[in-house]
């Protein structure tokens, strides 16, 4: 049986109180929003393992060097503002 905590007042019991409930309550508290955690059972959180994780993330681009950035600039057109 799960063991859940909750977010909201159900069947009597107040916010934050530890409940065992069956997998269909589970299915309608979650669906209605009232847990706070699920501390055992399905959809409890995993814990967390030691192994890194794998760096799926291409590196940033080095930064354009200062006379590229400039030549990409359009030039002065000529005419100056009051």
């Amino acid at each position: 049986m799960p063991r859940v905590i909750l977010a909201h007042w159900h069947a009597g019991r107040a916010p934050g109180d530890e409940l065992d409930v069956t997998d269909e309550e589970l299915a309608d508290l979650r669906r209605d929003g009232r847990i706070s955690e699920v501390l055992d059972g399905p959809g409890a959180q995993p814990e967390p393992s030691s192994a890194p994780e794998p760096e799926d993330q291409a590196a940033p681009e080095p930064e354009a060097p200062e006379d590229e950035a400039a030549a990409e600039e359009p030039p002065p057109s000529g005419r100056k503002r009051r």
